[in-house]
């Protein structure tokens, strides 16, 4: 972006009526795609650097991580920085109750973990499992490190090549399998309360616009910049291929335009920006119309606003809009995979240990949704699962009064569809079903590629 871009943000912040629109594409050197894409990571990211999203999501301070941009909850990936590892016994409980949960509210582990620590009862369990995480810490301070920070690749070579007694590796592989459920549950969290991001456009559109009414705004500015196009080329065939412009469409008087946003835009461009020069040159201006009207011909991100208004049909929720489901099946989609990893994940890890599989089988996400019901076990601990998310993260009064065995059966029915998830299905648009079945999967294969 321009330096007089970066001047207009700064004066303007992320406002997009029209007339502001149309001078940051003045400003930008008539780039929309570069506009529209600024804006969505100022908006997407709420201003905030990729190099702090491991911070602010793993620093204690962040007491209830709903409060952070949808960009960082979407960043699974993420490991905890060094200097953000544990360095007391107490800090290491909190620590991992808010790898779990992390909204501020109390928490047992009881009301989440099953036999994640070797057959104990819940609360016994986490609790056995905090002591002996930190008794690991005073003999050895790097599977520590690796262990908390899921880092799990140092670990599971330790255990394939160290001379360990028989009960120093059982005691060491029951802290991974731990470990690795309890990075798990912090998948399904991040899953939870990036759902709970209701539409959010800052300064673009107000706070309690719908989804759709957001929507029918962004199409109405589509829809005054095509005008504007039409008058300076003099016909809508811009649209179809380049075509040189109509002069005396230029130098018509805007201000007393037809159409009111047309005649806005003119004013508030007359008043001129001071961070944007608008006393271009025709040869300039031409130039510069000839861009846009290129880019909006070609590119996917802005052809998608070139789209009729709409009443009563489009998603609700972000939820719906990308993955096609309710916040509550998507939820039960992340829950469901937990589910599965509590089943599988532990004979995974015992594999590649015992050299009956290759590396690489543990870098792979876990196997397609098993076909068939769930064993009755499995269906109440889902049923139970989804109330507690509900509770403790979703913390949505409606959601609370919908079916939950209509989610259920959404979820099963997206997961075989599905089949299995792909290395690599974290590229894509957030409207790829690959990368939508990414951002509600539990990703342990990344721990374990790391460290």
């Amino acid at each position: 972006m321009t330096a007089a871009y970066r001047n207009h943000i700064a004066a303007n912040g992320r406002k997009t009526d029209v007339p502001n629109l149309l001078l940051g594409l003045m400003a930008s050197d008539g780039d929309p795609v570069g506009l529209v894409r600024d804006m969505h990571e100022r908006i997407y990211a709420g201003g905030i650097g990729e190099d702090q999203f491991d911070r602010l999501l793993f620093s204690p301070s962040t007491i209830d991580i709903r409060t952070l941009p949808p960009a960082i909850l979407d960043t699974k990936e993420a490991v905890v920085p060094l200097e953000l590892i544990p360095a007391t016994r107490e800090d290491l409980d909190c620590f991992l109750r808010r790898m779990m949960v992390a909204t501020g509210r109390d928490f047992e582990p009881c009301e989440l973990v099953g036999d994640w620590f070797g057959g104990r009862s819940p609360e016994r369990g986490f609790d056995d499992h905090v002591g002996r995480l930190w008794q690991l810490r005073g003999e050895e301070r790097g599977l520590y490190t690796a262990l908390v920070g899921g880092r799990f690749g140092s670990v599971i070579r330790h255990l394939q090549q160290s001379e360990m007694t028989t009960d120093a590796r059982r005691r060491l592989r029951d802290l991974l399998v731990g470990q690795a459920m309890i990075w798990c549950a912090h998948d399904v969290q991040l899953v939870v309360a990036r759902l709970t991001k209701a539409p959010d456009y800052g300064h673009l559109l107000p706070a309690n616009r719908s989804l759709e009414g957001s929507l029918n705004d962004l199409r109405d500015r589509r829809i005054a910049l095509d005008k504007v196009l039409d008058l300076f080329f003099g016909s809508g065939e811009w649209r179809q291929r380049e075509i040189q412009p109509a002069w005396s469409g230029v130098n018509m008087s805007l201000t007393q335009h037809a159409d009111p946003i047309i005649r806005r835009t003119a004013k508030h461009v007359g008043r001129a920006d001071r961070n944007v020069d608008t006393r271009v040159s025709l040869t300039d201006l031409a130039a510069m119309m000839q861009r846009i009207a290129a880019q909006l011909r070609a590119d996917p991100l802005l052809d998608r606003t070139a789209t009729p208004r709409t009443r009563n049909v489009e998603a609700k929720a972000y939820a719906t809009g990308w993955y096609g489901l309710s916040p509550l099946a998507a939820m039960s989609v992340a829950i469901r995979r937990l589910i599965q990893a509590e089943q599988q994940l532990p004979a995974m890890i015992d594999a590649v240990i015992a050299g009956k599989a290759s590396a690489m089988t543990i870098l792979q996400p876990l196997p397609a949704y098993p076909d068939g019901k769930l064993p009755p076990l499995s269906v109440n601990r889902q049923v139970g699962l989804l109330d507690f998310y509900r509770d403790a993260v979703l913390a949505d009064g409606s959601a609370n009064n919908s079916d939950p065995w209509k989610a259920i059966k959404a979820s099963r029915e997206f997961l075989e569809k599905r089949g299995g998830r792909h290395l690599g299905a974290h590229h894509g648009s957030a409207s790829d079903p690959h990368r939508a079945f990414y951002l509600l999967d539990v990703i342990p294969e990344h721990r374990f590629a790391i460290g």
